[in-house]
This record gives structure tokens, sequence and C-alpha cells, in this order.
């Protein structure tokens, strides 16, 4: 009789499959055994079969049929085991490829879209309006892009990964916990910068400076933009904050944030920053005319100043120590009335007295000393009255074309249509009497 051994099943098809499943149901019909001898009659159970033997029969070759029999079925099983590893295997290379097609059939769908067309250089683009916007500073994630981008497809890969400036900005956290495996990530983003400007927001506790700095060292050339959030409780003092801001000659913009218990460790840091910085926003303390004159160096440059002063004084004198300013955004904590000397200042175009209902600023004191030839937007928040005369004194002195005046809501009541009026007159007026540019 025929058998089929482990060693004999080759299959690779579904259909070798069926055809051997096939076989062993034909063979296993045939080799089903009548068990029937005259030995197991019912009529036999009381004799001693040792001492008998049948004529048309001996006992050992009924065993040696069964022998037989017994090897018969033990190969077609172990046929039908290797079946079914056959089975399984070939389960798994079928789903393998049916996922290949599947891929396949998706690349070339997506090859007929217009969006799977599109150069690089246009997809980039599109990738750029994906990051998050410029308020938010994204952390390395591969839920958002551009790091999410990366994880669509092949190509859109390749296209985020050979883009730099998808990578130019990036938030830091310093901490204990993970900071090894969360250096790699921070590097891997970077990196990918490759040599771009780089904008960084770091968030940084009491002992983590030397942390950060180690982290930046190889990219402290690109940093051209700094965010800086150092502890907000009082008791904490950053240790050494000199090392997030020394030695980055390529810094533009800088912003502080931090309790004044922190700021005195803070502030002497500032004199030494580099004379590319043009934008400079400091929410360290409440400044003092002297605080001012300790990091004057750094005023030359700046274009655009965020910060909080103590007085008039010290507002007029900030302005004196910046002649390129062109963007102010001030809050003045002192609301004493102090005789100003006239100052005119030449070159700035945007003025914002923030927090004034907090701090009562005066703003009628500083509109009678101040000129602002060239300013364009006014945003105050004054507290009541609002000081009409000194604004029209202020205009007629200035002769500025202010297009924007935003005063806050809720400040003062709404301005009549009268004294909008004569601030639209006064204005027309300085416009045209403004010499013409080609």
């Amino acid at each position: 009789m025929q058998t089929v051994t482990e060693s004999q099943v080759k299959l690779s098809t579904a259909s070798d499959v069926i055809s051997a499943l096939q076989n062993i149901l034909t063979r296993s019909q045939l080799i089903m055994p009548d068990l029937e001898t005259p030995y197991s009659q019912p009529r036999l159970s009381s004799t001693n079969y040792f001492a008998i033997e049948l004529k048309d029969q001996s006992i050992s070759d009924i065993v040696a049929e069964r022998q037989q029999q017994l090897d018969a079925i033990s190969a077609e099983i172990l046929s039908l085991e290797t079946i079914r590893n056959s089975i399984k295997n070939l389960k798994r290379q079928l789903f393998k490829q049916k996922n290949k097609v599947t891929k396949s059939i998706n690349l070339h769908n997506r090859l007929r879209s217009a969006l799977w067309r599109l150069p690089t250089e246009i997809l980039s683009q599109i990738f750029h309006h994906c990051l998050p916007k410029l308020n938010e500073w994204p952390r390395p994630s591969q839920l958002k892009a551009p790091m999410l981008l990366a994880r669509i497809c092949r190509r859109w890969r390749d296209v985020t990964v050979g883009v730099p400036s998808l990578w130019c900005r990036l938030s830091v956290t310093a901490d204990d916990d993970h900071w090894q495996q969360a250096t790699f990530c921070y590097d891997l983003f970077l990196k990918r910068s490759r040599g771009l400007p780089l904008s960084l927001l770091l968030e940084c506790s009491e002992n983590h400076s030397t942390k950060l700095r180690n982290l930046l060292q190889p990219y402290i050339k690109q940093i051209s933009s700094l965010y800086i959030n150092f502890p907000h409780l009082q008791a904490q003092v950053p240790d050494q904050p000199e090392l997030l801001l020394e030695d980055l000659p390529a810094l533009q913009e800088l912003t502080i944030v931090t309790v004044p218990a922190s700021s005195s460790a803070v502030i002497p840091c500032i004199s030494r920053l580099p004379s590319t910085l043009s934008s400079l926003r400091l929410f360290v303390t409440v400044f003092r005319l002297e605080a001012l004159f300790s990091f004057s160096p750094v005023w030359t440059h700046l274009t655009i100043v965020e910060i909080t002063l103590h007085d008039q004084n010290a507002f007029l004198h900030l302005l004196r120590l910046c002649p390129k300013l062109f963007a102010l955004r001030v809050a003045i904590v002192s609301h004493e009335i102090q005789a100003l000397r006239p100052f005119t200042h030449t070159t700035l175009q945007y003025l914002c007295f923030r927090d004034c209902l907090k701090f009562k600023n005066p703003v009628a004191g500083v509109l009678r000393a101040l000129s602002l030839p060239n300013l364009l937007r006014l945003w105050v928040c004054s507290p009541l009255p609002w000081p009409h005369d000194e604004f029209k004194e202020f205009l007629t002195r200035s002769k500025c074309p202010l297009d924007v005046l935003y005063i806050c809501p809720g400040s003062c009541p709404l301005m009549p249509p009268e004294q909008r009026a004569e601030y639209a007159a006064l204005v027309r007026s300085s416009r045209a009497s403004r010499p013409q540019t080609s």
C-alpha cells in the first residue's frame, strides 16, 4: 500500500495542498480496516485463546496485518501534520504577498492623483504649512509635523528629511527622566536642519543649564532666535544662566521669562550679548534707569524691544539708548508724574503701552514730552480719562502718518466721533505736508 511520508510532501501552492488532501481522503477509504475476526465473536468470550487456533487464520497473521494497518494510518497522520504545517507557511506567504500587492495597488492609485505628481518644491511648501504656528513651539513627536510627514510614505519621508527648513524650530525641555532618549531625539531633529538658523525654546529648571548647553553645543552657531523660560518658583534660581547666553554669534532674537528672584542671575548676561541681536523681550523684572545703563552696549543695535519699566523717565531714556528702535511694547509701573525733557525719536513706527490698566500708566505725561514723526501704529490701554488734548498736541507736534490707533476696550468709554474726526484731520494734514518719496 502506497503511503506519503513527510519528506515526500513538498507543497508550494494552494492547489498542491488541495491535491494532497484529496489523495489522503481517497487512500483513507482504502485503508480503513475491518477489525472483526473469529476471535472477537461473543461466543468465544470464555474461551482460552492461547489453546485455540482457527484453521483459516492464525493470531500471528492477524497481528501482522494490524501492524501494517497501524503503520499506514500513522503515515497518513504524519502526512496530515505535514500538510497542516505547509498550510500555515503558505498562509503566511500569501498574507505577505497580499500586503505587497495592496501596497502596489495603493502606490499606482496615488500616482494617478495630482498630489503625488507634485514637484518636490511645491510639496515642501505644503509641508511648511503643516508645521505648528509661529507662536507654538514643537517638540519631537511622531504625531505632529514634521516627523509625522516622514511616516506617510517613502517619497514624503525623502522630501521631509531633505528640506532642512522644516527642522529649524524646536522646544527643548531638560529634566532628569529619560534624558538620554530625549537627547537622541533632539539631536536627530537638529541635525536635519543642516546648518540653517535655528529658533529654539528652552524650558530650563534650576540645575539643567549644563545639560542644555551640552546638547546645543554642536549647533550654537546656528541659533538665531532663543526663548528661555527660567524657573517660575521663587525658591528656584538658575544655576548657570550664562551657559545659555554666552557665545551666540548668530543670535538675532532673544526672549527671557523668569521671576524677580532669578533676574539677578540673568540680567548681567544681557550686556554680553552679540551685536547681531536686534530683538529683545524681557519678562524678567521691573527695570529702573540704572539697570538700563548696565547693559547699554546692547541697546544700540536693537530694533524691537518689549520690557517693563519703573517710570516715565526710564521710558524716555530707553528711547535715547535705542536709536534704531522700530517697535516698542512697554509697561510703566509707576504712575508718578515726572518732569520730562522733550524728546524726538525718528525711527519708531510701532508703540504699545501694555498693562496700563494694571499699572495706571501715565500716558498723558509721556505724550506731552514725546515726538514720533514716523509712528504708524499706537496701542494704548489708558485709565480714565483719555488724554484727548495731550494726544492732539502729540499728533500736531509729531506730524506722524498714523494709520492705526487702538485704545483697549474697557479702559475708557467709546471715543466720541468728533474726537476721532479731529485725529483723522490731523493725520491727513501731516501726510499731506510730508515730502513725497519716489
